[in-house]
């Protein structure tokens, strides 16, 4: 009994067990050094930022340019709408000898593009030449004047060979300062472009009134009275 006891006493005043270590704080590992540049890449990342900026520096001169020369194109546009409402003006009061002058005049022009630059077109601005003989004769100075200057356009238009601006415009059409009314020689197709085997989108008949806006080699681009557009060859048209 008195061992039991002791054992007993024992056991209840031994030591508690020692607790547990707190495992020790994560210490974050070091950062890694950046690697180091290659100067190669560098070299070319500063070459293509420069080049994006050269770029940008074109694109905006070119802006500038285009905005400049569509400005200076209508300011020559209007010019040339100016110009063409003064010979206007200056034919409805026009006078025997002022007729007289222009027709020799553009009689001398004709001249000098035959023989610098032949063009079908010099054809057509003989035969209007031709037509306002007429009226000349009867008086009608005004109308001997308006045929004068539609066979000047169309000397200007075959000398310079220089196309202007058009929605529609073909590659190579040269566009006639002012309608110039002409008339069909014969029976003729009209074309939906300056080329024999272009769509045929009409037709006209005999001595059918055209106008015509254009001109691109042996073609003319004419209108008919009820507005259809297409190309007919100038061995087809006739002055009216």
């Amino acid at each position: 009994m008195l061992g039991a006891c002791a054992l007993a006493a024992g056991c209840a005043t031994a030591p508690p067990p020692a607790p547990a270590p707190e495992p020790a704080p994560l210490v974050p590992a070091p950062a890694l050094p950046p690697p180091p540049a290659c100067a190669v890449c560098v070299d070319r990342t500063d070459e293509i930022a420069r080049l994006r900026q050269d770029l940008a520096t074109r694109d905006a001169e070119l802006r500038d340019l285009r905005s400049s020369q569509r400005e200076q194109v209508k300011a020559v546009q209007e010019s040339t709408r100016e110009v063409t409402r003064a010979k206007a003006r200056v034919r409805r009061l026009a006078t025997q000898a002022d007729a007289a002058s222009s027709l020799a005049e553009v009689e001398v022009a004709l001249a000098a593009a035959r023989s610098a630059t032949p063009s079908p077109l010099l054809g057509l601005a003989r035969a209007f030449l031709e037509a306002a003989q007429a009226p000349f004769a009867q008086g009608d100075y005004a109308s001997a004047m308006d045929r004068a200057a539609q066979a000047e356009q169309l000397v200007t238009a075959a000398a310079s060979g220089a196309p202007a601006a058009s929605r529609n415009r073909i590659e190579g059409e040269v566009l006639l300062q002012a309608a110039i009314p002409l008339k069909a020689s014969g029976e003729s197709r009209l074309r939906r472009a300056p080329e024999p085997r272009a769509a045929v989108v009409g037709t006209v008949g005999r001595d059918a009134a055209l106008v015509a806006h254009a001109y691109k080699g042996a073609w003319m681009r004419v209108e008919t009275d009820d507005g259809k557009l297409g190309w007919v060859p100038q061995a087809e048209l006739s002055a009216r």
